[in-house]
């Protein structure tokens, strides 16, 4: 699947990459924070370090978009997961619907599978 990002540029830094939002031109404490520094280092005044917004490249994609790509991997791993989930129950638990949760959860489990794991997908 080919996919695309569209990078805007980065309301934080300006396009700049590097952060200057806090006191005196300085990285605030978000930033400092994403750069993994200490508590004390936090408080020093940081000059030139790299935004955390767009990870120093002055482009950043929205959180919406990056949500969007996101989501149908993420329900059909849930979902898929939840029917093998059911399928155990119901053979742990003998149930007299067995024949029929496994004809439903096979289809909608090889769905899944045949449309990650198809060598032709279409991109959206």
């Amino acid at each position: 699947m080919q996919i695309t990002a569209n990078l805007y540029e980065c309301k934080h830094c300006s396009g700049s990459g590097t952060c200057t939002n806090g006191r005196d031109a300085d990285a605030c404490l978000a930033c400092a924070r994403k750069n993994e520094l200490s508590f004390w280092q936090r408080k020093r005044n940081q000059k030139g370090l790299i935004c955390g917004s767009c990870g120093g490249i002055g482009r950043a994609e929205p959180m919406t978009e990056r949500m969007n790509k996101r989501m149908a991997p993420l329900l059909a791993i849930l979902l898929t997961f939840f029917l093998f989930m059911l399928i155990l129950i119901a053979v742990l638990l003998r149930s007299p619907y067995f024949s029929e949760i496994i004809a439903f959860s096979g289809a909608i489990i090889g769905s899944v599978a045949g449309f990650y794991f198809s060598s032709n997908q279409r991109a959206p």
